[in-house]
């Protein structure tokens, strides 16, 4: 009974928490303002949020990107509420305005605002900028307490940009990477596979002729994306010494480099036993195997480097410590 009570005005108390209010006026705004300007994205979000979108079209990453934002904000969620409720509130909108001008409150959400509206549509960017916008509005609302917000939301734009500006700047030679170490192995192996470019063209052991493009994409800037984004946000939560976290970021950026160049081989092989219909169902299910069993290891790693501080080995052995009666 205590519990449910203490529950219970734990809730009444946050609903008549003064940051409440603005929490509705932040929603009210960030939804007039997609409604104005971002009509394009509720027209869209039916298919971005659809199977065939997401898993068949392998367009997953993003979102996965998006709900590890989600979740790292949801843990530090006692941070960002401690500083929505300590943000000032105002007797008169004269008094308001001062201090948003003084604090740059105001004008730096504005421009995070504009900017978000004045970005160039695109579909990549549309869940961003939408995101952006309500970061604005989050800015002028609660000011400070939108830190957390704004790391998390660099990081995503940042994790979904990586694979977009290899697309855009390095499409040749990201795919060169893999093409060349996939065509040394696979025939130092024996198999008959010769490549053009980007297309590598084979004949199975059925005699089906196979031609396949193996581009940029297919090197894993995605997956990498999605890397960085974890190790960002790890890095975060528990941080390392500098040596350590350089020397880790590479490990974790050639791990998910190797394990994209094993998926490649491995598809060659399945198309030269099982033929090619067996080769696009191994590209489609490979990809949601391979990175997460890969980066299991990587967090166990990783997580093998992290030392607790002296406080927290303390503070665990009195949470431990057998209790003696008196």
């Amino acid at each position: 009974m205590r519990i449910t009570l203490s529950k219970t005005k734990n809730s009444t108390g946050w609903l008549e928490s003064r940051a409440f209010n603005r929490i509705l006026l932040w929603l009210v705004l960030s939804l007039t303002l997609s409604i104005i300007f971002f009509l394009d994205f509720w027209a869209s979000l039916p298919t971005l949020l659809s199977p065939d979108w997401v898993l068949i079209q392998n367009n997953a990453s993003p979102w996965a990107i998006l709900a590890l934002c989600l979740i790292f904000l949801w843990v530090k969620r006692q941070e960002v509420w401690q500083g929505m409720n300590e943000s000032k509130t105002f007797q008169s909108l004269r008094a308001a305005l001062a201090s948003y001008l003084f604090h740059f409150q105001l004008p730096l959400g504005i421009a995070v605002v504009a900017g978000a509206i004045l970005m160039p549509s695109s579909q990549d960017y549309i869940v961003f900028q939408v995101l952006l916008a309500s970061l604005g509005v989050f800015i002028i609302v609660f000011g400070r307490a939108a830190k957390i917000p704004a790391i998390l939301l660099a990081i995503y734009g940042s994790a979904i940009s990586f694979p977009l500006l290899i697309e855009r700047f390095a499409e040749d030679a990201y795919s060169r990477i893999a093409i060349v170490p996939v065509m040394a192995v696979t025939t130092t192996l024996g198999y008959p596979l010769q490549n053009e470019g980007q297309w590598v063209h084979l004949t199975s052991s059925s005699g089906e002729p196979i031609t396949v493009a193996i581009t940029a994409a297919c090197a894993g800037p995605a997956t990498m994306g999605v890397l960085l984004a974890l190790f960002v946000l790890m890095t975060l939560d528990m941080p390392l010494p500098p040596k350590k976290a350089i020397w880790l970021f590479i490990f974790g950026a050639v791990g998910t480099w190797f394990q994209s160049f094993i998926r490649l081989v491995f598809l060659m092989l399945v198309g030269y036993h099982l033929g090619e219909d067996a080769l696009w169902t191994a590209h489609f299910w490979t990809i949601y195997i391979l990175f997460p069993l890969w980066y299991l290891l990587f967090a166990y790693v990783y997580f093998r480097q992290v030392k607790r501080p002296p406080q927290a080995r303390e503070k665990q052995k009195l949470e431990y410590a057998p209790v003696r009666g008196t």
